[in-house]
């Protein structure tokens, strides 16, 4: 008897401890069970004008709207629409600080904008669901914004694109699964566990040695990818936007945001490497506009003292991109849209 009394009080203090820190993870972190996205243009939507609370990594708050994604309201037919990864998905800012929004309010309705940036798709994920965001609207939007921080290219990654077998990414908003995933305890016990909680406690005896080799090796292996761009991967990604921009009569424009380093001497490092060469040249040789936010970062660096990337409650220059990295962005693309316009590419 004393056995299961014991037991029942175990059992007891352990629901009371996952109601108390999932009390106090409602004002440190809330993210709502994504569902699949029945429209086929993403992976996945978030819950209709479902509340996002974000303190892991920036201070931030919000609402989705009625289809799943980061605006104030759903726009019908947009002129523009925004495709991208968690950093166009942008919960870790305000609504009203994320590029998506400042570039509206830029425009001042002279175009409409929707943004459907969604975390955990990659550029490849997004260039592989353009026609599906196209052939949502009556007629395709003036501009497809692409956001992405890859630029190393290589064939396999675009055959998945055009053969639409980009790695998807399931929902599991239903069963016992969907139903601990509502439970901020057991959410954020999951993240921590993906994200690598459990190499804390199972240590590899051989990371020292593999660590002290490791530099030498990546560095050699870096240098020998770099000697050697995908040209044919290159082309035939280009190839398959304009193509997209001819049978869609829309305009892409991609932005490519660089992560930045910070040095021991206090200045800043951005890796213009071939790959980013390569990425400019083919984007020029296709007709496609190509933003490369690695100057702007760096100005803003060394003029303004910010960098693009990291919170104060994280770290800085690591992570997503913060107020000044969207507010930044928002300026790139609204300069872009004006070049556009004047040249009556719109």
């Amino acid at each position: 008897m004393k056995i299961i009394k014991g037991f029942l009080k175990v059992i007891m203090a352990g629901i009371v401890s996952v109601v108390i820190i999932s009390g106090l993870l409602c004002f440190y972190s809330i993210t709502p069970v994504h569902e699949e996205n029945l429209k086929g243009n993403t992976d996945y939507v978030w819950p209709a004008n479902s509340i996002w609370i974000n303190a892991t990594e920036g201070i931030s708050c919000g609402q989705y709207d009625a289809n799943g994604f980061n605006n104030i309201a759903v726009i019908d037919n947009p002129d523009i629409i925004i495709l991208g990864s968690s950093h166009m998905e942008a919960t870790n800012v305000m609504q009203d600080e994320n590029a998506p929004y400042l570039l509206a309010r830029k425009l001042n309705g002279k175009h409409s904008l929707y943004n459907m940036g969604i975390s955990g798709h990659n550029f490849f994920k997004i260039c592989q669901y353009i026609p599906k965001n196209l052939e949502l609207y009556d007629k395709s939007p003036k501009i497809v914004v692409l956001e992405t921080s890859i630029v190393d290219i290589l064939k396999r990654n675009v055959d998945e694109v055009i053969s639409s077998s980009v790695e998807h990414t399931p929902s599991h908003s239903a069963g016992i699964i969907g139903a601990l995933q509502k439970i901020p305890f057991f959410r954020t016990l999951y993240h921590q566990v993906g994200g690598g909680l459990l190499k804390l406690f199972m240590p590899d005896s051989n990371s020292a040695i593999a660590k002290a080799d490791g530099d030498i090796e990546t560095a050699e292996k870096t240098t020998e990818v770099k000697s050697d761009i995908d040209i044919v991967a290159y082309e035939e990604l280009f190839s398959y936007l304009k193509n997209l921009e001819e049978i869609y009569e829309t305009q892409i424009i991609i932005l490519y945001h660089p992560t930045e380093k910070l040095m021991d001497d206090g200045s800043i490092y951005f890796d213009r490497n071939e790959y980013l060469n390569a990425f400019n040249f083919y984007s020029n040789e296709y007709g496609i506009s190509f933003i490369d936010m690695t100057d702007r970062f760096e100005t803003m660096y060394y003029e303004e003292n910010h960098v693009a990337h990291g919170f104060c409650t994280g770290q800085i220059a690591t992570g997503h991109l913060n107020k000044y990295g969207h507010a930044a962005v928002a300026d790139e693309l609204y300069n872009e849209i004006m070049k556009l316009e004047e040249a009556g590419e719109l």
